[in-house]
């Protein structure tokens, strides 16, 4: 396919040696004619050097098209851009093409010096996603340095929740802005970018539910909402659309805040699913129903929390045993003399 419409656009479709190239040329079917024309006539002469093009591109300005363009519709819009935003503070005006994979890795050493390998692998990973943009957008045509690094083998997923005691000391500890937030996410197990994303819409208060449509999945759900929770979003203020309006740089400032005062430590916002998932299997033991509740896309994720129920069930059974032991231990007979 030499010549194609998307879209209502005509690309053209060529190879430069072993490697096949698709440029876009816009609406008129002559002019890709034209464009592929001379695009062969190049390749044959030896004259086709697409990367001077973009050789004064920066990532400044790739990140800002990247937002723009592309991070923007995504669902975890507002962690992407302050990720990007994290990775131009790092690489600012440097070309595109300056950016080698020996900077990929040092940049993965200096964010594992005070976080984890997981974070280093999020930022590894968008980076690598704006140099494939810049690829596709014609910006850069070089090896993308983030894909020459590897992204490292991760730990397995830590399970941290809080105990009764843990949740008093943190709640206590909440600012009043913060409070809400935290309460939802103990009740309810959702995620903090579908917390912050929660729309007086989307509850049905005289039904008690929440109805979540912009999930990690794709996949809508729907979670019964708690006596406690129902309260506070009857006592709230209704200011604009969004039920909680505290931006993610603000939200982490006030919760690491509040771990301090409450002496908690190694916890991470996304323990709060943790919390509420493990004290629902310690009470009702249905891994099924938490499934649904999470919105997982198989019981496989689930089943990290089987281990609690397990650990429930045998403490029951061993609080009937020790209630039942008298019944079925017999009466020592009276022996006849």
């Amino acid at each position: 396919m030499a010549i194609f419409k998307k879209e209502g656009v005509w690309w053209i479709d060529f190879y430069v040696g072993c490697r096949r190239k698709r440029e876009r040329v816009g609406s008129n079917y002559k002019l890709a004619q034209e464009v592929l024309h001379k695009r062969k006539a190049e390749v044959a002469e030896g004259k086709f050097f697409p990367e001077r093009k973009a050789k004064d591109v920066t990532f400044r300005d790739m990140a800002v098209l990247f937002i723009e363009q592309y991070a923007k519709s995504k669902k975890s819009a507002e962690t992407l851009i302050l990720r990007v935003n994290k990775l131009v503070d790092r690489f600012g005006d440097k070309k595109l093409r300056q950016i080698t994979p020996l900077m990929v890795q040092e940049m993965r050493t200096k964010i594992k010096e005070k976080r984890s390998i997981s974070t280093a692998n999020r930022y590894h990973a968008v980076l690598r996603a704006i140099f494939n943009k810049a690829r596709d957008w014609e910006m850069f045509y070089g090896e993308n340095p983030a894909a020459v690094t590897r992204l490292e083998k991760e730990p397995p997923n830590r399970l941290r929740y809080l105990s009764a005691h843990e949740i008093r000391n943190l709640l206590q500890a909440c600012d009043v802005r913060l409070l809400p937030v935290i309460i939802c996410a103990l009740t309810t197990g959702m995620r903090r970018g579908e917390i912050l994303n929660l729309k007086w819409t989307d509850l049905d208060l005289s039904r008690g539910i929440i109805y979540l449509t912009i999930t990690k999945s794709g996949k809508a759900r729907e979670i019964p909402i708690m006596p406690k929770l129902l309260d506070m979003f009857q006592q709230m203020p209704r200011v604009g659309e969004r039920v909680f309006d505290i931006p993610v740089i603000t939200l982490r400032r006030h919760f690491d805040t509040a771990l301090k005062k409450a002496g908690i430590t190694g916890f991470h916002f996304h323990d709060l699913r943790h919390t509420f998932a493990s004290h629902f299997i310690m009470k009702t033991g249905n891994l099924p129903a938490l499934q649904n509740i999470l919105g997982h896309s198989t019981p496989l994720l689930t089943q990290r929390y089987a281990h609690l129920s397990d650990a429930h069930l045998r403490e029951n059974m061993g609080r009937l045993d020790s209630d039942w032991t008298p019944i079925w231990t017999p009466t020592p007979r009276k022996t006849l003399t």
